[in-house]
């Protein structure tokens, strides 16, 4: 039985290492990485901190699975395109409890993933998640520790996913069942688990109380079903088991995180945080910056990453949602002093110095 620990869940700086790579293979800047997380600037050097927190685990996660364009975060060798968990999550609308919900999401991630991988079994006292991941399509350089480190937080993911959903999900589980053969190593990410964990299982799966998954439940607004939210609610329930209760992380990150995944107005971005246009703009200055000024670097940021991966400027200018790309080009140019092209020209420039 993994007792809820009354410490933050804190797992090894390591656990980072892989997500680093490949942030390094992609060109990211690091430094400007872990500060738009508010993440310590030393956290990639050896010298840094030992452990980081299981929430800023997933903050980093999410972001760079926004940079990379894929959720799998290169997991997989079949990617997810941004967007792909707001689409299952837009499928469960109609469903009447969360048993529905579970088949729902199953299905839609085995098309998404191109193989029946997830499946949800109705048993007599439980209805099961059921995770088959020995045909799973996984790049060939990860590690074995690597990936079950990542399913284990995939269940995390799909539980927070459920609770989004209805809170009742959050006391559902009534035991984990997990492909590692024993808790050796790093294992603090199983402390966020307050329910018996079995190793050695032939699947991964979450076992819930079948009154709670077949009891109806009042569906959310479509504005409360994104990734976004879930990333939001792992933070907050992660942060949640540490006496004192840790504050959630900034608001400034969070709206990066919205602005980054398409969310480009204002009051779309405080509906999904859950607060009123007002709060999110008092919030803000509390950290001393603004919405405009946020949506302008990440609509910055964005338009960087895409041109840099050879996609076409009018369809760039269509990705950030300008009315035509003459006003792009304007406001690309306002933004780096370059038009788009010679942005594109200079940095091929600098790759070939380099090499």
């Amino acid at each position: 039985m993994n007792a809820v620990s009354e410490q933050a869940i804190a797992v090894s700086r390591t656990r980072i290492d892989p997500l680093l790579a490949q942030a390094l293979e992609a060109e990211i800047d690091i430094e400007a990485l872990l500060k738009s997380l508010n993440l310590p600037p030393n956290l990639a050097d050896a010298s840094g901190p030992e452990r980081i927190s299981l929430a800023d685990y997933y903050r980093l996660q999410n972001r760079l699975s926004i940079l990379f364009g894929d959720e799998t975060v290169h997991l997989s060798s079949r990617q997810l395109l941004s967007g792909s968990t707001d689409f299952v999550l837009q499928n469960v609308h109609d469903c009447e409890n969360l048993y529905e919900v579970m088949r729902v999401v199953a299905r839609s991630y085995n098309m998404l993933h191109g193989g029946q991988y997830n499946s949800v079994v109705k048993r007599r006292a439980s209805v099961d998640i059921i995770i088959n991941d020995r045909d799973f399509p996984y790049v060939n350089s990860q590690a074995t520790e690597y990936i079950y480190f990542s399913i284990e937080c995939v269940l995390i993911f799909l539980h927070c996913i459920l609770m989004i959903v209805s809170p009742s999900a959050k006391h559902a589980v009534k035991s984990i069942f997990i492909r590692r053969t024993s808790p050796g190593g790093d294992c603090a990410h199983l402390g966020y688990w307050d329910a018996p964990i079995r190793f050695g299982a032939e699947n991964y799966r979450l076992s819930f109380d079948l009154e709670t998954s077949l009891r109806p439940i009042v569906m959310p607004s479509p504005e409360a079903l994104t990734s976004n939210a879930v990333y939001q609610k792992i933070v907050e329930v992660v942060a949640g088991r540490k006496a004192g209760r840790e504050a959630p992380k900034s608001t400034s990150s969070l709206v990066r995180d919205a602005l980054s995944r398409g969310v480009v107005e204002q009051a779309d971005v405080a509906a999904q945080m859950n607060v009123s246009v007002a709060t999110l703009r008092r919030r803000l200055g509390q950290e001393s910056v603004s919405f405009r000024e946020l949506r302008r670097e990440v609509l910055n940021e964005t338009a960087q990453r895409l041109l840099l991966s050879e996609k076409s400027v009018a369809d760039v200018s269509d990705a950030l949602g300008f009315s035509e790309f003459r006003a792009f080009n304007r406001a690309f140019k306002d933004w780096n002093g370059l038009t788009p092209k010679a942005y594109v020209r200079e940095a091929r420039l600098r790759r070939n110095a380099e090499k």
